[in-house]
């Protein structure tokens, strides 16, 4: 789960609060709920929280978060 900084300005119907912090819901398989389940693209890209903005796809931490995901799907 991403925990909301101030300044993060992501849509209402994807923030829940945890633990008394704001922070970006997930679905039942921890996947992002802003990230589409078809092209695994992120649709509040723009919008996206600093955390997201900090994460470097590709960098170790990337690569074991997305070894414990299903194959992706051919495209």
């Amino acid at each position: 789960m991403v925990e909301l900084r101030p300044g993060d300005a992501v849509p209402g119907e994807f923030v829940v609060e945890h633990a008394g912090a704001r922070c970006m819901d997930q679905r039942s398989d921890g996947a992002c709920v802003a990230l589409d389940p078809v092209t695994f693209l992120c649709t509040i890209y723009d919008e996206r929280p600093q955390t997201c903005r900090d994460f470097t796809r590709g960098e170790s931490l990337c690569r074991q978060i997305l070894a414990r995901q299903p194959p992706w799907p051919a495209s």
